[in-house]
């Protein structure tokens, strides 16, 4: 290093413009080698040891180094350096994960409320086409939830007869509905 790169203290290094680039020019490539093992791009390398030599040309003014143990200096920075690119790197890998997993129940959500709308308006249009009788036992069973006791003594007839007609409007129900999944 030049002479006007060093304090009183001997072993000292402030960093100025010949300093700088003495430092560049000896590290450099060796900084480049061991981010490249790294990273396996040059780019990405590259960028590593570019954006180390910027960071400390702005910290020319505050940074001392010392002389024996720049070379490990810059070795550590370079290694924190990628380490925090793989950090970051998994912290946006699962971040990215997180919203593909929330856009698919997003989507699935979506898409079983569409299907449960059309499979409620297609069940409208079957119960309609349904026998009088039919109809009102499948009625008093599904939308007002009576049991088939309560059907049979509400209409004055048998719990069989309540059973026939509910399995009777199941089936019809059933029929109509065969192009929707099963789950």
């Amino acid at each position: 290093m030049s002479e006007s790169a060093t304090n009183h203290f001997s072993d000292s290094i402030t960093i100025d413009e010949n300093t700088f680039f003495q430092l560049y020019e000896c590290y450099w490539k060796k900084l480049y080698q061991i981010a490249l093992k790294y990273l396996g791009d040059r780019f990405e390398a590259e960028e590593v040891v570019q954006e180390l030599f910027t960071s400390l040309w702005q910290r020319k003014d505050t940074l001392v180094l010392q002389r024996e143990t720049v070379e490990n200096y810059l070795v550590r920075s370079v290694r924190f350096k990628i380490a925090r690119m793989y950090k970051d790197e998994i912290r946006k890998t699962g971040k990215i994960n997180e919203l593909k997993e929330q856009q698919v129940s997003f989507n699935n959500h979506t898409e079983k409320q569409v299907l449960y709308h059309f499979l409620k308006q297609d069940i409208e249009k079957l119960v309609v086409l349904l026998p009088d009788r039919c109809k009102d036992i499948y009625n008093l069973s599904r939308e007002r939830g009576l049991n088939n006791k309560e059907i049979a003594l509400g209409l004055s007839i048998s719990e069989k007869t309540v059973e026939n007609q509910l399995t009777k409007a199941l089936s019809f129900l059933r029929n109509g509905l065969k192009k929707y999944p099963r789950t």
